[in-house]
Parts: C-alpha cells; sequence; structure tokens
C-alpha cells in the first residue's frame, strides 16, 4: 500500500513537472523577450510555438514598438509553410492596429498574393477566381498609384485567364451534355478580351485528376 502510493507521489509530482516545463517564460516577460521566442521558434518551422510567443507579447504589451513587426513575421512564416488563412489572419490583425497610408497598399497586396497562392485548383476554385478578381480590381481602384499596382494587376490577369480557361471547359461540357443555354453563357464568359486567340499557356493538371475536372 506504501508502495502504491509512494508511486502515485512520484506520478503526481513528475506531472506537475512536466507541465509546468511544457510552456515556461509564456507570461510576465519582456516584450524583447517574446519577440526574440518567437523568432526563434519561426527560424525552427514551429508556428504553433512562435503563435504562443505572438499571443503573449501582443496581450501584456499591447504599445510595443515590436508588435508591428512580429505581425508580419508571423503572416510571412505561415506564407512560407503555405497557410494562407493563417497569413491573412495576422495580415487583418496589421491592417487593423497599424494600417496607414504609408504602409497599407503592401499589406494589401500581400494579402493578395496569399489569397493567389491560396488557389491550388483553378480548374475548380471557381468561387475563390471570381473573388480575387474582385479584391485586386478593389484594390486597383483604392492604390492606383501604389508601387505593387503593377504586381496587383499581373495577379489579376493570371486570375482571369484561369477563368476563361475554366469557363471555356464548363461551356464544352454543358455542349457534351446537350445543354445550349448554358453552353452560350460560359462561351461568352470565356471570351475575355484577355484571351486572344488561345496565344496563353493553360493551366496544367496532374492526368489522373484531369478526368475529374
Amino acid at each position: 500500500m506504501k508502495t502504491k502510493k509512494t508511486k502515485i507521489i512520484l506520478l503526481a509530482a513528475v506531472t506537475v513537472l512536466v507541465i509546468g516545463c511544457a510552456k515556461p517564460d509564456i507570461t510576465g516577460q519582456t516584450a524583447e523577450y517574446y519577440y526574440r521566442q518567437m523568432a526563434e521558434q519561426i527560424s525552427r518551422s514551429n508556428l504553433d510555438r512562435a503563435g504562443e510567443y505572438y499571443a503573449s507579447l501582443s496581450g501584456e504589451h499591447i504599445s510595443s514598438s515590436l508588435l508591428r513587426e512580429a505581425t508580419l513575421l508571423m503572416a510571412y512564416a505561415h506564407i512560407d509553410k503555405e497557410e494562407y488563412l493563417l497569413a491573412n489572419f495576422y495580415l487583418d490583425e496589421h491592417l487593423k492596429r497599424f494600417g496607414s497610408k504609408d504602409n497599407s497598399d503592401r499589406v494589401g497586396f500581400i494579402k493578395l498574393l496569399a489569397d493567389y497562392k491560396g488557389i491550388k485548383r483553378a480548374l475548380r476554385d471557381q468561387k475563390l477566381l471570381i473573388d480575387l478578381i474582385e479584391k485586386t480590381q478593389a484594390y486597383e481602384d483604392r492604390y492606383p498609384n501604389s508601387a505593387f499596382i503593377c504586381y496587383a494587376q499581373t495577379l489579376k490577369t493570371k486570375t482571369l485567364l484561369a477563368k476563361s480557361e475554366l469557363d471555356g471547359k464548363i461551356s464544352e461540357l454543358y455542349y457534351r451534355l446537350d445543354k445550349p443555354l448554358a453552353q452560350q453563357y460560359y462561351g461568352k464568359q470565356a471570351e475575355l478580351k484577355l484571351k486572344a486567340d488561345g496565344e496563353f499557356e493553360p493551366t496544367t493538371t496532374w492526368w489522373p485528376r484531369s478526368w475529374l475536372e
């Protein structure tokens, strides 16, 4: 009985020790400490842990000058890992807290880029294509003199071409299904001014997947 009780006490002690060591230094530290630890975890590709340090930094040091750069670092780190939804979360946080005439166009373009990279299957993601076309147009209207306007226009052109190709394939599908009205509608959607006599490179699809597109 005594041995069993001793084991329970030892197990409890180990549990407390593990819990105590699992997440040290996540509260009550300086902004500089949190920033350094966050950057170190990013360098190790441990973005979950980096996010914990970021949360402590933003929660405990809301006025720190380091928070501005930390938010962008987290966004870039998630973009690098192709986690575009999380990247957009941090970019939105940056715009909400630090957006200004001097940097909002840059952050806005990074958001467009994250959305563009997030489209994995152009021949399926019709809604994402339409949304991105609208977002790039809104960006052009809002920041006509931005240094990033040419890059935004390039993203829009690529997205328009992808949608044109998709509409063409949908039109072909309705032709095979003997749906002339639907075929005509999507055929017209595919006839964009940007699509000059088919002089662009169609998107490529892994051949087994192409059967399902």
